[in-house]
């Protein structure tokens, strides 16, 4: 696998973008666009490629996804813009998550243009700076707005940075795409734990007309089986962020024994596998409860953790993880069936008897989810949040119950965005909140 080092001559080509760009069809309505949650102009941006204006062709897209190049490499587009792709009725569907990548790495090799938006003064706070937190700045500040972005990490990013592997999303990427943020006239305060000592009525009390709450699912979700208390039980956030944080020289390197299993058939239980086996990791089990077809992971991610070598235990549950010497030294797991079809949740599981089994490793993940944090309710006075401890949200604009303050991504919806989904929730609350303070100034 690769060092997670990013090497700018990677991906495509001038000519080879220019003559991918140039097997497009120029749809009148694109079905690529149609699919892209932040409504990127695929055409017209493929169409810049293809007559050598590159720097066009990253303006237009970023117009709509802030984070073009980061989404041109870890989007699923197989089941978004280049799933809709026309062509695939003729040959084969034009890349254009490849090709957007090659715009975004051109202007970080070239230089970029920024230019910050007419100034009005207003001040919003934006809590969070993930993917959904960083559109909305961006966006906010295009409108002519004060935004400052508040993030408890060393580094803005939020999953960018610490979750997902550098080999899939490299850093210098990452920089690049939170510098042109930054140009734009976002301010970003890192190292900043909000909710400390107050809530978000601090933040109204020092000025902000309005606030973003961009923070996502902060706990992970553990299963409280016999065993769970081990020490070589841990959870995906653990095994990520250590991860992460090695690769940006923050922490030391994390200990992966050299047999691994982890529970969960997601997007991150890949990334876990991905990240075990860049720290050393031999043998990785993955035990999910879905069968192959059902698991929500991506097709590209599972492919490339299947061919890295993992094995996987499909249709299965686990019952106990199991130790020696007060040490885990595997997992016992069962089979399951679904009491009810295509119902893939942990409550329609049903155990069949006879078929537990035994894996042997020395440390076992849980990768099944997350939460949101405890505690905000007292944080956020006025916010309603349904039973699930989700923030309650107008799906068009962002909007919570508390006037001016707005919300997206995983806090709204649950674990599973993906980052273009995050950014377009980001970009669409930017513009209520522009539009309501326009209102409320009237």
């Amino acid at each position: 696998m690769s060092s997670g080092k990013w090497d700018p001559r990677s991906g495509l080509t001038d000519t080879q973008a220019k003559l991918e760009a140039s097997r497009c069809l120029m749809c009148d309505d694109p079905p690529c666009e149609a699919a892209c949650p932040a409504r990127v102009p695929v055409k017209h941006f493929i169409r810049a490629i293809r007559f050598d204006s590159p720097r066009r062709a990253i303006n237009l897209i970023r117009d709509r996804n802030v984070l073009a190049g980061i989404c041109g490499i870890a989007c699923p587009v197989d089941q978004l813009c280049v799933g809709a792709c026309t062509s695939t009725d003729l040959t084969t569907p034009i890349a254009i998550g490849r090709l957007q990548h090659y715009a975004a790495r051109t202007e970080l090799t070239t230089g970029r243009e920024s230019l910050p938006g007419p100034g009005n003064g207003r001040r919003i706070a934006i809590i969070g700076a993930g993917p959904s937190g960083l559109a909305a700045a961006a966006q906010l500040a295009r409108l002519g707005h004060r935004p400052t972005v508040f993030e408890r990490s060393p580094r803005p990013g939020g999953i960018c940075t610490y979750g997902v592997p550098a080999h899939r999303v490299p850093q210098e990427l990452v920089g690049g795409e939170i510098d042109f943020i930054r140009s734009l006239g976002v301010e970003i305060k890192t190292s900043t734990n909000f909710g400390c000592s107050g809530s978000i009525d601090e933040l109204f009390v020092d000025g902000y007309q309005a606030v973003y709450l961009a923070f996502g699912l902060q706990k992970p979700i553990t299963l409280n089986l016999p065993g769970a208390e081990l020490a070589g039980v841990i959870t995906w956030k653990d095994l990520l962020q250590c991860f992460s944080a090695f690769n940006l020289c923050e922490g030391e390197r994390p200990h992966v024994p050299a047999s691994v299993i982890i529970v969960g058939g997601g997007s991150v239980a890949m990334d876990v596998a991905c990240a075990a086996m860049h720290l050393g990791a031999e043998d990785i089990d993955v035990v999910c409860l879905e069968a192959p077809r059902e698991m929500p992971a991506y097709h590209a991610e599972l492919d490339e953790v299947w061919t890295a070598g993992a094995r996987f235990h499909t249709r299965s549950m686990p019952v106990e993880v199991t130790s020696k010497d007060g040490k885990v030294d595997g997992l016992k797991a069962t089979r399951i069936r679904w009491k009810e079809p295509d119902k893939f949740v942990p409550s329609n599981a049903e155990r069949i008897p006879g078929t537990d089994y035994w894996l042997p490793a020395q440390m076992v993940v849980w990768s099944v989810g997350a939460r949101p944090a405890d505690g905000l309710a007292r944080l956020l006075p006025g916010v309603q949040f349904d039973p699930a401890g989700r923030i309650i949200v107008d799906p068009e604009t962002g909007a919570t119950s508390r006037p001016g303050v707005y919300a997206g991504g995983d806090v709204t919806t649950g674990s599973g965005q993906t980052i273009v989904q995050a950014v377009a929730d980001g970009r669409r609350a930017a513009e209520a909140i522009d539009a309501w303070l326009k209102g409320a100034a009237r």
